[in-house]
């Protein structure tokens, strides 16, 4: 930045000049040289009226801005050695590799919200130029004025000229046009000074904007947020090397130990089961018979020992004779003096009576557990790769309870979103594997969460899975934790696939009723066991509940549920008659209705990326692509969510 200042210095003086500037630029905390910044403005003055000396002007400035700063970092990393300086990482560009930003890069940059324009002056040409230390884009005309700040205030980059390191790419994208200034307004209203940042020409607005402490703030908070974003996490940016940039890599998620999936799901599931009024009447029932049969057998000693059992329980180990005495000792006959011991016939039968379901139970949960763990499904690749780049331009996040796929913002730049819908995924089943469909619907306007069920992947009873609470923190996260701010919803609705669309059900019934009127449910013909889920209610006494059940012609799973058809159209809504758009969407409809649609040539697993669905049968074979089915079954669920009748129905 001091290279006009060095021409017009004697050459005798310019070895004192650069010594003397070199200590201004490093003692710098916020007040700047009067000289240099004089220099300065007149340099960009010219460089204004003359692109083509701009860019000389630029190039001999980004050589001399980096042997000093190399300088600067010498000094810094000595002292850093010696005395141990925490701030060493807050030096700006960091010593790092640099290289040209990739297409990828640039296209994530110019993705951000409201980086399609400069952010000084709107001009509505691509901008070609960054100011890193705020993350934010310009045109070569702000560019220039940016400059004239200093280096400590504003670094400022060629997007397609300069070389770029890893940080300052991370900077950029935790930062962006529209987040500086929607910062920079709401505090600026707050910490008002009695400066005029209105008034005067651009230059000096800009300067006025870049010096005062709410900038400063600005600058922290991004150093903070770029050096956390260093360490990789399921939300972490990509990050380029060697001219590419990394796949963001979704974390392993491995499934439990056999002993954790036995006693945390299988045998608690198991027990559930076994709750039911039939499976308690029959456990009585056996109980009852194991303990008349103990009972006669005990009768029939004491008829064959008659008085003889004094005699025999007095000769027996003091252990415990009145026990003995109780359960008939006794002799077969008198004369060959043989004992037999009916009490442990008593007793055998005793124990098989409780033994025998004990067994038959662990048995089966032990089966439960092999399946469970053997028909975990992943997500086919392409969907896992369409979630990571949906999460590389800030279409979709990775949270700890969902994940979140979200629209695009209306025209206004609002973060808005008329619909929502929280998708529980299918039982074993990898919630990236309905990134597809949930792309499609936020492409179609509506906001997806899809609920996180690992480790287990399956919700056994709601003892262990409190509903209400993770649906009201996914409802909160994935409005509120959005990286690109905080969302509206007009409406929310729940959905579910398959055993994903039981607990929908669930949770309407029992705590949103009043709340969330619509259900989404792929490949459900059946209704929530009670055992499983009690004091469910059914949706045809919920008021004005209605729902839109999907399903492929092809599908295996509910083909082979025939006899629950009956209880499953008795416990929905009634289905709709035939209407206007006007009818379905108008506000007299107190009572809700069931809207189906069949996906021609579709099966079970159709609306997700995995397969083949081969748990607890066999799925049928799809006649149509997976594009086709998901295509029919996102526009389905758009026309329903947005009061619109679907097509099919």
């Amino acid at each position: 930045k001091l290279h006009l200042h060095m021409e017009a210095s004697k050459s005798n003086q310019q070895t004192e000049a650069v010594s003397r500037c070199t200590i201004e630029i490093v003692s710098l905390s916020g007040e700047r040289n009067p000289r240099v910044m004089a220099n300065t403005d007149n340099r960009h003055e010219r460089s204004e009226n003359n692109e083509g000396s701009f860019q000389q002007a630029n190039q001999q400035q980004e050589r001399e801005e980096g042997s000093l700063l190399t300088e600067h970092s010498q000094q810094r990393s000595s002292s850093a050695s010696s005395h141990g300086d925490p701030d060493d990482d807050d030096m700006y560009p960091p010593p790092q590799t640099s290289r040209p930003l990739s297409s990828q890069q640039l296209h994530i940059i110019r993705a951000l919200p409201s980086n399609n324009v400069c952010m000084e002056c709107d001009s509505p040409s691509q901008p070609d130029w960054a100011s890193v230390t705020y993350g934010i884009v310009l045109c070569l005309d702000c560019a220039g004025i940016h400059r004239g700040l200093g280096v400590h205030l504003s670094f400022v980059r060629s997007l397609t000229m300069d070389d770029w390191t890893d940080d300052q790419f991370r900077r950029m994208n935790q930062g962006g046009n529209a987040r500086w200034k929607q910062y920079w307004e709401t505090n600026c209203s707050k910490n008002n000074n009695g400066a005029d940042e209105d008034g005067g020409n651009l230059r000096e607005k800009i300067r006025f904007k870049y010096e005062s402490n709410i900038a400063r703030a600005y600058r922290e908070a991004l150093s903070i947020n770029t050096k956390a974003s260093r360490s990789w996490s399921a939300n972490a940016t990509p990050s380029p090397s060697n001219g590419r940039i990394h796949e963001t890599k979704l974390p392993d998620e491995y499934p439990p130990s056999f002993s954790v999936m036995l006693k945390g799901l299988a045998w608690p599931f198991t027990l559930t089961l076994f709750s039911s009024g039939k499976s308690r009447l029959f456990l009585l029932a056996w109980g009852m018979l194991g303990i008349t049969g103990s009972y006669a057998v005990r009768r029939w000693g004491l008829g064959h020992g008659g008085s003889g059992v004094g005699a025999i329980t007095s000769s027996l180990p003091t252990i415990n004779p009145v026990a003995h005495s109780y359960m008939g000792v006794t002799t077969a006959t008198s004369t060959a003096s043989l004992y037999i011991y009916y009490n442990m016939l008593a007793l055998g039968i005793l124990a098989l009576t409780a033994g025998i379901p004990c067994f038959l139970l662990r048995k089966f949960a032990i089966k439960l557990t092999h399946s469970l763990l053997d028909n975990r499904q992943e997500a086919f690749k392409s969907a896992r790769n369409l979630l990571v780049d949906r999460i590389g331009i800030g279409r979709s996040q990775r949270m700890k309870r969902c994940d979140v796929y979200y629209p695009a913002k209306s025209e206004d730049g609002k973060l808005h979103a008329q619909c929502g819908l929280i998708l529980y995924p299918r039982s074993l089943v990898d919630r990236a594997a309905y990134a597809p469909i949930a792309t499609r619907l936020s492409e179609l306007g509506i906001l997806v969460a899809v609920p996180n069920l690992e480790p287990y992947r399956f919700v056994g009873n709601l003892r262990d899975y409190a509903l209400k609470e993770e649906v009201m923190h996914i409802l909160s996260n994935s409005v509120l934790l959005s990286k690109s701010g905080v969302w509206t919803v007009d409406e929310w609705a729940i959905g579910g696939h398959s055993a994903g669309g039981h607990l929908a059900i669930v949770a309407v019934t029992n705590e949103f009723s009043s709340t969330i009127k619509k259900v989404v449910l792929y490949g459900v013909l059946s209704y929530p066991n009670r055992h499983l889920y009690p004091h469910t209610r059914t949706l045809r006494d919920t008021n004005a509940v209605s729902a839109l059940v999907v399903n492929g012609s092809n599908d295996g799973i509910i083909k082979g549920m025939a006899n629950t058809v009956e209880k499953f159209h008795a416990s929905m809504p009634p289905k709709r008659c035939n209407r206007s758009v006007d009818d379905s969407a108008g506000a007299d409809n107190k009572c809700g209705h069931t809207y189906h649609v069949t996906i021609e040539g579709g099966n079970h697993a159709g609306c997700a990326h995995y397969g083949p669905q081969m748990f607890p049968c066999q799925d049928g074979v799809r006649t149509i692509t997976l594009e086709q089915q998901q295509r029919q079954t996102a526009e389905a669920t758009a026309d329903f969510l947005l009061n619109r009748v679907p097509k099919n129905e």
